[in-house]
């Protein structure tokens, strides 16, 4: 079913540590999630976007680009094949003009619903299409939305429409599941432009982190300024972060990270404001009780069903 970590931050950092150093780092996550790997990363406003078919833990060439990238914005995945064979068009991340994006889930019994899934992507951009996952339509779906609100997929959005977008599609995918009365979605989608950020949640665990316990790297944030308290080192969260993580797992203690819960989108806009807000019209209670039969076939979702049960949000 996946794995998937991405990170906003206001300075380029590097990705070594959440990827292969940390105490759940994503190459450890890779033993069961062995069907490839990718790393989408930026250099300036340049998105760039490398993929290995084999397990990550063993690959030297995941090794070697974790420990070379330092960016601002990045987004890695680890793969479990639900839909579509171990070849490089179907391993995560998927990008487009600015954009990388991964998902994390399955849209079960997609073969009922997939005609009208493609008729949900604009007609020149199902051309693009090149693998067979349920994820890569997914993320046309997005790019589609994003157009619908006004962006330039050749250019990064402004304001919140990447979160918008990302909860249309949420919508979408939700909506033709129930048409045609398949199995709930599985979809844990994460997006950026290397400006703004979106996740979202449904059906799978998802963490996210803006604050920290502590910070090594404080002195090289823009942010900071001596004798001043980083916002991220407070224990409550400001209206704008430094930066967004957002994993399948928790990764490392240094960062707090929190639950998000069935059916909501968290993310940053393109200026680092924060938003946490429901994706769809239906209820919470309503979302976990459709997916609670769900929960045990994963044992990460199952540790985060009870982590969600004890969370209290920090703001």
């Amino acid at each position: 079913m996946c794995r998937l970590f991405g990170f906003r931050s206001a300075v380029n950092i590097g990705v070594h540590h959440s990827l292969v150093l940390a105490e759940n780092a994503l190459a450890l996550q890779s033993h069961s999630n062995p069907d490839g790997w990718g790393i989408g990363f930026f250099e300036g406003d340049q998105p760039l976007i490398r993929r290995g078919v084999s397990k990550a833990i063993g690959d030297g060439d995941f090794s070697r680009l974790a420990r070379f990238v330092r960016s601002h914005a990045v987004i890695a995945h680890v793969r479990l094949g639900t839909i579509g064979g171990n070849c490089l068009e179907n391993t995560h991340p998927f990008g487009f003009g600015p954009w990388i994006f991964a998902h994390n889930g399955s849209l079960r019994q997609m073969h009922l619903y997939e005609e009208a899934l493609l008729q949900s992507i604009d007609p020149d951009l199902r051309s693009f299409l090149r693998g067979e996952t349920d994820s890569e339509r997914c993320f046309y779906v997005f790019l589609t939305e994003l157009r619908r609100l006004g962006a330039d997929l050749n250019q990064q959005a402004p304001g919140r429409l990447a979160l918008d977008a990302m909860a249309a599609t949420l919508a979408c995918v939700v909506a033709l599941a129930k048409q045609y009365n398949a199995e709930p979605p599985g979809i844990n989608f994460i997006a950026t432009d290397g400006r703004s950020m979106a996740a979202a949640r449904l059906g799978r665990g998802l963490f996210f982190s803006t604050q920290k316990h502590y910070c090594e790297k404080m002195h090289e944030c823009s942010r900071w300024r001596e004798g001043e308290e980083l916002p991220c080192m407070h224990p409550l969260r400001a209206a704008e972060v430094n930066h967004l993580l957002i994993s399948s797992e928790r990764i490392s203690a240094e960062d707090i990270w929190e639950p998000l819960a069935e059916g909501e989108l968290v993310g940053i806009d393109d200026s680092f404001r924060f938003i946490r807000e429901p994706a769809l019209s239906e209820a919470t209670s309503v979302l976990d009780e459709r997916y609670a039969d769900y929960y045990p076939v994963d044992g990460q979702d199952a540790l985060h069903e009870a982590l969600s049960d004890g969370a209290g949000r920090a703001g």
